[in-house]
């Protein structure tokens, strides 16, 4: 069947009862590795950056292991990506600020300097930390992606309000802040090199309108068009997309003005233009939010979403289910669900 895998990444422990967040990156000899936030919850001292591995062939995630926890302070949103020479870098805030009351200056993400780790083993051993931005107010969220110049982007919310982008001409050695993102107001852009060059951000709306954003670059990410609110619902809630190998662009992300339900997954065959094909994937009780998306090399669609705060969940499917292939998942009816049942 085109949906081949449901699964919690990992079971909520004493340590981890609460995680959101996640990424996912293929990596060269073929495992899979997942990282995300996780702790007592949001903003909580406690919230270590955490990293599961499924090696390659096993029909299981390894248990988690703990790639950032700074004393005292919460790990936030973090990136993955895989440079040219093999190695693995994350990229990543800590919290500096208030982690309680209502949100404003000084308080939870608006206090997250930008911090990056380095692997030479898969992710197995990391470096010790450096500092990307000491200024805070960074946020990452969406997978970086390498141009056909060879440059690696990224995006970061800003506490201006508009998304910043970084890049990096030497394999991810070093960084800078080579454009901001106009127009509307926008955060956690994922980024998409099209055909002709051109780069598409489609964005977490951060203003007035509930609804997927849209910004286009024609000279690398230097200069960005202002983000323009598209017809797709969003509320005001994370979302990724990725592009396939036969070009086309899928994106995953909550299809509703007010609700993170239903998680829903969309095709475009145009760079984003339009999105002729949309297909509820998780729909049922609570919210199912901060998708995570990749194609693999064997074609395949591998998705990560954070399930009510308890999980993060796995998803693999062929590109076609989207398109009207299979059978829908059943409804999410609490966490008690065996998710591996429920496809067979």
């Amino acid at each position: 069947m085109p949906i081949l895998l449901w699964e919690a990444v990992a079971e909520p422990t004493q340590r981890f009862p609460s995680c959101h967040c996640s990424v996912i990156e293929e990596l060269a000899n073929g495992d899979l590795v997942v990282g995300y936030y996780a702790g007592e919850g949001e903003a909580r001292p406690d919230a270590a950056w955490v990293l599961a591995r499924r090696r390659d062939g096993e029909d299981a995630f390894d248990s988690l292991t703990i790639v950032a926890d700074t004393q005292g302070k919460p790990e936030g949103n973090g990136i993955l990506f895989q440079t040219d020479d093999g190695g693995l870098i994350v990229i990543y805030g800590t919290m500096h600020g208030r982690l309680d009351g209502p949100y404003g200056p000084g308080v939870r993400w608006v206090t997250c300097d930008l911090r990056i780790k380095r692997s030479e083993d898969n992710g197995q051993t990391w470096s010790s930390v450096e500092i990307i931005e000491p200024e805070l107010g960074h946020v990452p969220r969406c997978k970086p992606i390498r141009l056909d110049n060879r440059e690696i982007l990224f995006g970061t919310e800003h506490k201006s309000g508009y998304s910043k982008i970084w890049a990096s001409g030497d394999d991810g050695k070093t960084w800078e802040i080579v454009a901001s993102i106009p127009g509307e107001p926008n955060q956690h852009p994922s980024l998409i090199q099209r055909e002709d060059g051109t780069i598409v951000a489609l964005l977490r709306p951060s203003g007035k309108h509930a609804n997927v954003l849209k910004s286009i670059s024609t000279d690398y990410g230097r200069t960005w068009s202002p983000a323009k609110p598209t017809p797709l619902p969003c509320p005001h809630a994370a979302l990724d997309a990725v592009r396939l190998i036969d070009g086309r662009i899928v994106m995953v992300w909550n299809d509703h003005p007010r609700s993170r339900n239903p998680l829903t997954l969309a095709v475009s065959e145009d760079g984003g233009d339009t999105w002729p094909y949309k297909r509820p994937l998780v729909t049922g009780e609570g919210q199912f939010h901060y998708p995570a998306i990749i194609q693999t090399r064997d074609g395949l669609l591998h998705l990560t979403f954070t399930n009510n705060r308890r999980t993060i969940d796995y998803i693999v499917l062929t590109p076609d289910w989207i398109l009207g292939e299979g059978s829908d998942l059943p409804a999410w009816t609490g966490e008690n669900v065996d998710r591996r049942v429920v496809l067979t």
